[in-house]
């Protein structure tokens, strides 16, 4: 179970990080109501899954904040109830609805996107003017976290991917993400990174030195 994050320097710069990643992306234009009103009570009145996942997500947040504070007084009870809930998190990705679900988005081509912790860009089918709002749902390549936010378009870019064959791109800002997600976004570009860096020491290590 990912910790909340501290807001101190190490923080920002983990927040500011950014790569480019394939992922199983969806999205969706929503109105402005349904904006201000939040991505939990819009997926409850689409009812079924859509409500289940949202409720998920929040016990997901409450769990994670609760964590953070109990590994100061008891570590190992912490990580025994961190244990807990990663069991329980997989008997619960094991429901036939939950799994339809997490399919129907795994079944999207992969996409080039550029990934930070604080929003995104993606190349769309359709033009999106700054200032639009969205529904994402996306799945981390490899791992298939599933993340989903609101947000809001903040400028135009070029498409992240020329052969995704999408004639526009987008990029957003991040409205009302879950700490405990963005704490898994912000691990998995770390991850990415570390695995990028040794690949290029392996890479240096094999060329033989220039004489």
């Amino acid at each position: 179970m990912p910790e909340v994050p501290k807001v101190n320097g190490e923080s920002r710069q983990r927040r500011s990080l950014r790569m480019h990643e394939r992922l199983h992306l969806e999205y969706e234009v929503i109105s402005e109501r349904e904006y201000e009103e939040g991505c939990a009570l819009r997926n409850t009145r689409l009812g079924g899954i859509r409500g289940l996942q949202s409720t998920l997500l929040d016990l997901d947040t409450r769990l994670a904040e609760r964590l953070y504070v109990l590994r100061s007084a008891s570590s190992q009870v912490a990580e025994c109830l961190g244990l807990l809930n990663e069991k329980i998190d997989a008997v619960i990705g094991h429901m036939p609805e939950v799994r339809q679900h997490k399919a129907t988005l795994a079944a999207r081509p992969p996409e080039l996107c550029q990934l930070g912790a604080d929003g995104m860009t993606f190349g769309t089918a359709e033009h999106l003017a700054p200032g639009t709002r969205v529904a994402l749902r996306f799945l981390l390549v490899p791992g298939h976290r599933y993340i989903e936010t609101f947000a809001t378009a903040v400028r135009e870019v070029p498409p992240p991917d020329p052969d995704s064959g999408h004639p526009y791109g987008i990029a957003v800002e991040f409205h009302g993400l879950e700490t405990s997600q963005r704490e898994v976004i912000i691990q998995h570009l770390l991850t990415h990174e570390a695995e990028t860096l040794r690949a290029r020491r392996r890479e240096a290590g094999a060329v033989p030195p220039a004489r």
